[in-house]
């Protein structure tokens, strides 16, 4: 079965089974009334070790937020980022002072695909860590990481959606993009009730 569209489609629930699924299927709708399941099913298994254990310790003992900054191939891929698109720097500074006036002592943990860009451009003035060990097969631990966050700012991309997703407090604060997509693709759906948008 191909996603027909990007946005929330009601006819899965009509898809027979066993059937394979080709698509996003980004929408919390999706899965809403087995999200603790979710949430369990996706635990990570394996211990934190090493830097990423000082750092489950850090996050534990701040109001941390984790910021999540994607390019990669949204920035030097020309198809990738006609699609994709990349959140500008005005984005970030935006969410950084959002969370700022929301949340008291906030503690920022910075992940990318790209930290040296990061470290010249984007200047953050409160407590700030990088976190950018985690490469290759390891790279799936930033995601970790980013969902012990107690609140997070997100990037246009699932890696850091499923981050924040990950996160079980009812109170966090989540900051999103509000252009997902440089193309027109309809995003009504793909945001869980209550993140925010800039």
């Amino acid at each position: 079965m191909v996603e027909p569209h990007f946005h929330y489609w009601p006819g899965i629930c009509n898809v027979p089974l066993p059937n394979y699924l080709m698509g996003y299927w980004q929408s919390e709708r999706y899965f809403a009334d087995v999200a603790q399941t979710i949430r369990t099913d996706f635990t990570f298994r394996q211990p934190m070790i090493g830097r990423n254990h000082e750092l489950v310790e850090e996050i534990g003992a701040v109001n941390a937020v984790s910021l999540h900054v994607r390019r990669g191939d949204y920035a030097n891929n020309l198809r990738t980022k006609a699609t994709h698109g990349v959140c500008p720097l005005d984005y970030y500074e935006a969410a950084i002072r959002y969370i700022a006036e929301r949340v008291e002592a906030p503690h920022y943990f910075v992940f990318s695909d790209d930290m040296e860009w990061v470290r010249a451009n984007l200047r953050i003035q409160l407590p700030c860590s990088y976190v950018d060990h985690n490469q290759g097969a390891e790279s799936y631990n930033d995601m970790r990481l980013m969902s012990l966050c107690k609140h997070h700012i997100i990037a246009n991309s699932s890696f850091s959606w499923w981050g924040a997703w990950l996160n079980p407090c009812d109170d966090k604060v989540v900051v999103a993009p509000k252009n997902w997509f440089a193309n027109s693709n309809d995003t009504k759906d793909l945001l869980p009730f209550g993140w925010a948008t800039l």
